[in-house]
């Protein structure tokens, strides 16, 4: 593992683990992306796109005063590698009372923090795919398997953003687990069409973000369904909507807007404690814009928290 001599927002200087209020690790892993290819240069990219981002914090000025020690960014060979290389140092910055900052890498990169988050904590999953399948192409920790293994654990969860295309397996599992009213849907047809349209016991269209706008009712009733005072926010930057300026390696349209995740994490930060976040899924681009984003993303996380 490469020792990063810089951390998020800082050009120089590496805080040490004891006197930082945050720790960062970036895993370098997408092995088990199904699709596209090139998550693993995320962290070093989102490193690299923090350094131009000014951190005065809007209206104050003041500047953003959170220590952030950089384990580095590993390069596990297998996924035993990597859960192995994550959880230790997980464990350790949540028992410190630290912020844990993890960046992927695929998705699969969240098997690494479920041995080290304590039991008591509600995964808010932002995504556009719910990940329940058993498994995928015979991987059981394949990142479509993700929040799978997270409900084998026993956490609760919260998901956002899932797009309402969903597979068979997903709709029988959701059904049978009653985990409907949990799950906040992008739609991806005309809203006219859901007037037409009868909904099955596994939607609930309440929880349908039409136009891909968070009002202030369904912010409050997202924060509701989070049972625990512990928050992990989980998440998979295809949650957006191509249109946001990502790149990622199973994009789908008709998703949210950086707006509406904004506003959501906001309102947990406010009412949960969030004792860590991921950001995962990121193929960075030659332009910059989908790093910018996630490091814009890590600034204003670290800012509420």
């Amino acid at each position: 593992m490469a020792k990063g001599n810089e951390t998020l927002f800082f050009v120089e200087g590496n805080p040490k683990f004891e006197y930082a209020d945050a720790a960062l690790l970036g895993v370098a892993f997408d092995k088990n992306a199904a699709f596209g290819k090139g998550a693993a240069d995320a962290p070093e990219a989102i490193i690299k796109a923090s350094h131009q981002i000014d951190i005065e914090q809007p209206l104050t000025g003041k500047l953003l005063e959170t220590a952030i020690h950089n384990y580095g960014v590993i390069k596990p060979k297998n996924v035993v590698e990597m859960v192995k290389g994550i959880e230790g140092k997980a464990k350790a910055c949540i028992a410190a009372k630290k912020t844990f900052i993890l960046l992927g890498g695929d998705h699969s990169v969240v098997n690494g923090l479920l041995d080290a988050v304590p039991s008591d904590c509600t995964f808010v999953n932002f995504d556009a795919h719910l990940d329940l399948r058993e498994e995928w192409q015979g991987k059981k920790q394949s990142h479509f398997a993700v929040s799978r293994r997270i409900f084998d654990k026993g956490f609760e969860q919260v998901w956002i953003g899932i797009r309402d295309t969903i597979n068979e397996e997903e709709i029988d599992f959701v059904t049978n687990q009653v985990l409907g009213n949990r799950i906040f849907y992008c739609p991806t047809m005309p809203e006219a069409f859901y007037k037409k349209e009868s909904f099955p016991e596994w939607i609930y269209k309440k929880n349908m973000l039409f136009d891909k706008k968070i009002g202030v009712k369904q912010t409050r009733e997202i924060v509701e369904k989070i049972k625990t005072d512990k928050v992990w926010i989980n998440i998979d930057i295809d949650c957006l909507d191509p249109s946001q300026g990502i790149e990622t390696g199973v994009p789908l349209p008709f998703g949210m807007t950086l707006d509406a995740m904004n506003e959501i994490i906001y309102e947990v930060s406010q009412k949960k404690h969030i004792l860590g976040f991921n950001i995962c899924e990121l193929i960075p681009d030659k332009h910059g814009k989908g790093q910018a984003i996630a490091a814009s993303l890590c600034f204003n996380i670290l800012n509420w928290v």
